[in-house]
């Protein structure tokens, strides 16, 4: 606020009348984002375009993911709920009211959950009004969004999933690819987007792939829309990210001073704003970690992807536009009523009784040993994996023998002598128990033989030795 004009002396011809000429009010400070919060901006402007100028709804719904996609991952380094801080924000934005905002808030419109989306179409509607344009894109924006078609690539032993669904929305076209690991509890461990132009040689690849491995092992199938959802949304809704990048101070007086500004000038609730700030300090420190641009300055390479990168893109930008674009897809049919799926701890131990008389079992020495080891398996599959046992597939495997017995169990000499067999005879025993062919058998043998290839350096290494010493738990059978 400038400070007030001094007041000057009356001159009024009528003397001990007041000069009643009113000064003029003093304008209204109109609230802008700090030089700090516009600088995270123009990080995610360099990787997706500003949102402001970009041609199609595909370039800023990605702008505005990865901005999503930054306050979740806050939000769980915070132990917080993201959507609160995600309506604040909408609060702020509005308050703002300059152009860049509002594209901003067109682009959360089309991406972000459904309350928070209604809460920005709201929010852009009142700048509109107020003479506050909306980007050229946002027309195409309200086209509704189609699904054009969705595969599933998966494995007879349920390791894993590979999930590709296709839509459009007016001119843009783009599909996902996402991996759901089975051995990581059903969660996704890597996203693509790519170009629906490029699936029939992605899918080409897929059956050349399948040719190299017995058959029966991969199958490649159509999915229905319903049923896309009922895969996928749960896998994505389940994962998580661990970012575990230091948090700097980078923003914080910034954020701090405008912070005080709202609360006290545009009459924010302070709980609302000290909610949506605190996650704009936490996404202000993952600023550094957004991508960069390209060389040729044109943002993001929708469709490109490096050969080398074996970890696809990153699943916290593109979470947003995932899950608004499932939500459009009609909702999964339930699994029919009363049905028994799978096993629980009850059912071991019948099933330790059947593993351990059947006949690769009980061709090895020390039957107490070898059933402590089903019962591991058996175990740490039910707690640690998607899907249920006895089938494992060498995924699931590879992860038992390198990553959980590792690091959970305590075993004497005797007892790791027993591993391996025991292993092989859990893999012989469970194919041939749900019918598969002797060849996938053979190819589940081989693979759980290269697993343990690895096993010693695995079991020797001081991270799972100290695990399982302070958390892990002790075999107690004997030779």
């Amino acid at each position: 606020m400038r400070p007030k004009p001094r007041r000057q002396p009356h001159h009024s011809s009528r003397p001990g009348v007041p000069n009643r000429r009113a000064h003029p009010p003093s304008p209204a400070r109109h609230p802008e984002l700090p030089p700090e919060f516009g600088q995270l901006f123009d990080a995610l402007d360099e990787v997706y375009g500003d949102p402001r100028t970009v041609r199609t709804p595909l370039d800023a719904e990605l702008w505005a993911s990865a901005f999503l996609g930054g306050l979740w991952t806050a939000a769980l380094q915070q132990d917080d709920e993201p959507e609160g801080a995600e309506l604040g924000l909408v609060e702020v934005l509005e308050l703002v009211g300059s152009p860049r905002t509002q594209a901003v808030l067109c682009a959360l419109a089309s991406v972000a959950s459904p309350q928070v989306a209604a809460r920005a179409g709201q929010a852009s509607e009142r700048l509109f009004r107020k003479g506050v344009r909306r980007p050229e894109w946002y027309g195409a924006a309200l086209q509704q969004v189609e699904f054009l078609e969705a595969w599933s690539v998966s494995d007879v032993f349920a390791d894993g999933e590979l999930l590709i669904a296709a839509f459009k929305r007016g001119k843009d076209r783009y599909a996902f690819t996402a991996t759901v690991a089975n051995n990581a509890q059903g969660t996704v461990v890597e996203v693509l987007l790519v170009d629906p132009v490029d699936l029939p040689d992605i899918l080409g690849e897929i059956r050349a792939e399948f040719s190299e491995g017995p058959e029966g092992v991969f199958s490649l199938d159509r999915l229905e829309a319903a049923e896309l959802r009922r895969r996928l949304e749960p896998a994505v809704r389940e994962t998580l990210v661990d970012d575990d990048e230091d948090e700097d101070e980078y923003a914080e007086d910034g954020l701090d001073e405008l912070d005080e500004e709202f609360e006290q000038d545009a009459g924010i609730e302070a709980a609302t704003v000290d909610e949506a700030f605190a996650e704009l300090d936490a996404l202000a420190a993952l600023e550094n970690t957004e991508p960069q641009a390209s060389e040729d300055g044109e943002g993001h390479e929708e469709f490109e992807e490096d050969e080398d990168d074996e970890e696809g893109d990153d699943f916290a930008a593109l979470r947003a536009l995932m899950l608004s674009r499932l939500a459009v897809l009609p909702e999964p049919a339930e699994l029919p009523g009363g049905a028994d799926f799978g096993y629980d701890l009850d059912d071991l131990p019948a099933l330790l009784d059947e593993f351990a008389a059947g006949e690769d079992a009980r061709g090895l020495p020390h039957p107490a040993i070898v059933r402590e080891w089903g019962e591991v398996f058996a175990r740490l599959g039910l707690t640690e994996f998607a899907g249920d046992p006895p089938l494992f597939g060498p995924e699931k495997f590879d992860t038992l023998i390198n990553v959980l017995i590792p690091a959970r169990v305590n075993a004497d000499d005797a007892q790791l002598e027993l591993l391996e067999p025991a292993a092989l005879a859990w893999a012989r025993w469970s194919t041939r128990r749900v019918g598969l062919a002797e060849p996938i058998g053979d190819y589940l043998v081989e693979a759980v033989g290269e697993s343990f290839e690895d096993f010693a350096h695995s079991y020797s290494d001081p991270v799972f030795t100290m695990d399982r010493h302070m958390f892990g738990f002790t075999m107690q059978s004997s030779s």
